[in-house]
């Protein structure tokens, strides 16, 4: 096994206990701000999503075995599966194609053990979906078996057993040995994983054509917004990459022109907000005169958000004119936003300081 990889079904197989943190999070969308939940948060989200199901059917307190809290449960999912170790029922059906191979996907769950009403794992307590590529042994053999089974949009319950859950060790405190666990899935997105890989084995005269650019760039979109939160400066990578490649793809359609603006105001708006981010507000600038060159005789409108981290590098290059004028019209997009409030007060008083160095230092020349 290479360095960095973890295969979750190997270390099953051979009983190593899965250590894993619930509190990890992974990158929703682009933001200023890491979404992060502490603790406390966590545990106060997790109360949203009790599931009493998970005790058993009280309804009919005579026939309930205490024993058995999924049977009645189980009693309403099919076996008719692709795999002898999963029941599922739907809850919510979805539409479209299931994820082939090395997709990535974007899924909310809950998680439970028997006999435990509260998850002990859930995306919706974190406030960030979780995303990875199937068929590569990234997360439990189970959940990955279950998500390839779903359509877009789709909710379903899925019973697993152990030998494809957490095996014969358990892990940690959190999950008992030999334990069934039922995931409530929702698949929210659907990326075409393998189309990176497809895309550098591709003849040279195809390297180009829209079709096949547009697919390896929302595959660096997906690989960009999974760094975001971890390696920035990877993220920033991935995110050129397909820039470079969107520029100079060949069209051939008015179709293709749209796609192609569409996603290059995309790669540039997150551009502007990863350069921000790091402090390089040149770079960022630069990315914000692409969009105001991309949206001129298009439907595309320039964002609050684009409007306002454009101020705060301009700000830092000590441009305060242009930057409280970029900053106005974020404020016009959203008034009530307290970022946007509060960079006023920041820019008034840099302009405030640069004034009074002014002032001294043109104090000091005149007495010599």
């Amino acid at each position: 096994m290479e360095e960095g990889n973890i295969n979750i079904e190997e270390l099953i197989s051979k009983g190593t206990t899965i250590e894993f943190n619930p509190f990890e999070v992974i990158p929703d969308s682009l933001s200023d701000n890491d979404n992060e939940v502490t603790k406390e948060e966590y545990d106060k989200e997790i109360l949203k999503h009790v599931n009493l199901n998970c005790l058993g059917d009280f309804e009919d307190s005579d026939v309930y075995d205490c024993t058995e809290p999924f049977t009645f449960l189980e009693s309403k999912m099919t076996d008719n599966f692709c795999n002898e170790g999963i029941k599922k029922r739907v809850l919510q059906v979805g539409y479209g194609n299931k994820p082939e191979e090395k997709s990535i996907v974007r899924v909310h769950y809950n998680a439970y053990i028997e006999f435990n009403e509260e998850p002990f794992d859930s995306t919706y307590a974190r406030k960030m979906p979780h995303q990875f590529m199937v068929a590569t042994g990234e997360v439990l053999p189970g959940l990955d078996i279950a998500v390839q089974s779903m359509q877009l949009t789709e909710i379903s319950q899925f019973l697993i057993k152990p030998h494809l859950a957490y095996g014969t060790q358990g892990c940690l405190d959190r999950i008992p040995p030999n334990a069934t666990v039922l995931f409530q899935i929702e698949l929210i997105e659907i990326i075409e994983g393998a189309a990176s890989e497809m895309y550098k084995i591709l003849p040279e005269d195809q390297k180009n054509d829209f079709k096949n650019v547009y697919k390896f760039c929302i595959s660096q979109c997906a690989k960009a917004k999974d760094l975001f939160n971890r390696n920035i400066r990877s993220a920033i990578k991935n995110y050129n990459i397909a820039v470079a490649a969107l520029e100079v793809a060949q069209l051939h359609s008015y179709e293709d022109q749209v796609s192609q603006q569409e996603l290059l105001y995309k790669l540039y708006s997150n551009l502007v907000v990863c350069y921000t981010k790091v402090q390089e507000p040149k770079k960022a600038c630069i990315n914000f005169n692409k969009i105001k060159d991309l949206v001129k005789g298009t439907d595309l409108k320039i964002s609050a958000k684009a409007y306002f981290n454009s101020a705060r590098c301009l700000r830092m290059l000590g441009d305060y004119d242009l930057a409280k004028s970029r900053l106005q019209k974020a404020h016009n997009l959203e008034p009530r936003n307290p970022e946007i409030l509060n960079e006023f007060k920041v820019i008034d008083e840099e302009t405030r300081k640069c004034k009074e160095r002014h002032k001294k230092m043109a104090e000091a020349f005149v007495k010599v």
